[in-house]
């Protein structure tokens, strides 16, 4: 059994242990210590990581009330030193107890339980038991909790027994029915949780939500806390900069001005498809004058470069459009190869009763229906693939 040192002081962050079981995994070592100040996964918090005798530790869990230190070699010796990642182990205080503020804060004001909590690599996530949820709520919330960090409150662990359990004014129940630790901000929340924290709400910093989204059990809160608050205060700053750069715009009216920019895309882009939608008809009228005939129909058979498949599609949309029309059209865009096929309502042929077979034949992908069929070859084989849909489609005409 391992002596769990993390529960006493979150801010011891060099030790000595001795190791006293090891086992081999995968090619990975499981390091069991008499004693230890890293913290394993668990409670939504993700383990502490640091470095035992030099050795990189990557994670640490527990099992059957055993401390397990995972690394890639195993030390030589028996007593190690240990070194624990204070900088990840500091902001995982700062999000972990700027959690419970959070969660104190919107189980008073809305009754809105924390269902779950876990913290990312970027962002932290808690859940609560509430309908919706709004941006002014959203500020109201973070008043009040940065209130309590500006107050500098004690937080305070200790394990509870069952008579001091009683007396105390739990935000939730333990899950466990033994060994019971506490982390009480003063005042402000009572909680059983077995993660590390800070001394004072000050070291918290500063709680920012970010975001939010319904689910099926509430609502889906994204926060930061102390310098993951810094880290993302310093990075949008330097967006807003760079837009009132570009824009040579003063803060205050980005938002107008982007909304504004966006709207007159919106105009240019209507008028640039209407534009290009002209010329795609165009295009498509030539190329049925240039076809040739057989049966008296016209069979528009054409290989592009780097088109769009988009543009292909329109093409022989406009193809059909008129009477007695067959479009065979192939498109090389790197190394995918278009290939569309489509009739006008006049012509007695079912594309799809021979697309599939041509597909087949060239190791190609793609379905449709008896009007436009469309698929995907290599481009090695796509003219070959649009040739043998020609002879096809020519055959099916000399049959009538």
């Amino acid at each position: 059994m391992t002596e769990k040192l993390f529960y006493e002081d979150s801010y011891i962050t060099e030790f000595d242990a001795n190791i006293i079981d090891k086992r081999k995994i995968n090619n990975k070592w499981e390091l069991v210590l008499d004693k230890t100040y890293f913290y394993p996964e668990g409670g939504g918090q993700p383990s502490d990581t640091g470095l035992i005798d030099g050795i990189k530790v990557y994670k640490i869990y527990e099992e059957n009330d055993t401390v397990y230190h995972l690394a890639d070699k195993c030390p030589e010796g028996i007593k190690v030193h240990c070194q624990v990642d204070w900088e990840r182990r500091f902001d995982h205080m700062q999000q972990h107890t700027g959690q419970h503020l959070l969660s104190a804060v919107l189980e008073k004001k809305y009754g809105a339980h924390t269902q779950s909590f876990s913290i990312g690599d970027k962002s932290s996530h808690i859940t609560i038991t509430k309908d919706t949820f709004n941006e002014e709520e959203a500020f109201e919330v973070e008043k009040e909790v940065n209130s309590f960090v500006y107050k500098n409150i004690p937080v305070k662990t200790y394990f509870a027994d069952e008579e001091m359990l009683k007396k105390l004014p739990l935000r939730k129940q333990p899950q466990i029915s033994e060994n019971i630790r506490i982390v009480e901000i003063e005042g402000i929340d009572y909680s059983p949780c077995g993660g590390t924290h800070v001394k004072t709400t000050g070291e918290i910093g500063i709680v920012k939500i970010k975001k939010w989204e319904k689910t099926n059990k509430g609502i889906r809160l994204e926060f930061v806390a102390g310098f993951r608050a810094l880290y993302d205060y310093h990075i949008k700053n330097n967006y807003v900069n760079a837009l009132c750069h570009l824009l040579s715009e003063q803060e205050e009216n980005i938002l107008e001005h982007v909304l504004k920019l966006l709207e007159e895309n919106k105009e240019v882009k209507k008028e640039v498809n209407i534009l290009k939608e002209n010329i795609l008809l165009e295009e498509s009228r030539n190329l049925i004058k240039s076809s040739e005939l057989h049966g008296g129909i016209h069979i528009v058979y054409k290989l592009y470069e780097n088109r769009t498949t988009e543009e292909i599609k329109i093409l022989a949309k406009y193809i059909v459009s008129n009477d007695k029309c067959i479009a065979i059209l192939g498109n090389k865009r790197g190394e995918t190869g278009d290939l569309v096929v489509s009739r006008s309502g006049d012509v007695d042929i079912v594309v799809n009763g021979f697309f599939k077979e041509v597909l087949r034949v060239f190791d190609g992908k793609g379905g449709g229906n008896a009007y436009m069929c469309q698929g995907g070859v290599s481009p090695d084989r796509l003219e070959l693939a649009m040739d043998k849909a020609l002879s096809i489609v020519i055959d099916e005409i000399n049959k009538r």
